[in-house]
């Protein structure tokens, strides 16, 4: 199946951005995990990096950048915890125990306690619902 969307750099950039969220990596990591030659993977990294697409870790690796959540959060309301929200509080209202809805991100967990409160995330255990 071809990906190609036609803009080359694009198309070159979405593949460093899908590895990272798997967790932090190294350029040779990026390499390994994405294809292109290292010089054409660090050129990708930086320049995400300057536009805070990408950041660094304590170890110098790349990880995901605060501008992904920044966008993410303008995206809007999670419709689905807005739906979820007073289906939610009455479930609680009903049985006096808490009540949360649980959604599955990749490698973590994401949990909203209250039907108010912004969703909670954690790396998924066998007692964190999916």
């Amino acid at each position: 199946m071809d990906n190609s969307s036609g803009v080359g750099v694009l198309d070159k950039a979405a593949p460093v951005l899908s590895a990272l969220e798997a967790g932090p990596a190294t350029l040779a990591g990026l390499v390994a995990g994405t294809g292109p030659a290292r010089p054409t993977a660090h050129r990708l990294a930086v320049a995400l990096e300057h536009h805070r697409l990408v950041a660094r870790d304590m170890q110098g690796r790349f990880v995901l950048g605060p501008r992904l959540a920044e966008l993410s959060a303008a995206a809007g309301e999670d419709r689905l915890l807005a739906a979820a929200g007073p289906v939610l509080a009455r479930l609680r209202d009903i049985t006096g125990e808490s009540a949360q809805l649980w959604r599955r991100r990749a490698t973590t967990a994401c949990a909203s306690p209250q039907p108010s409160d912004p969703p909670a995330c954690a790396t998924p255990s066998r007692s964190v619902p999916s």
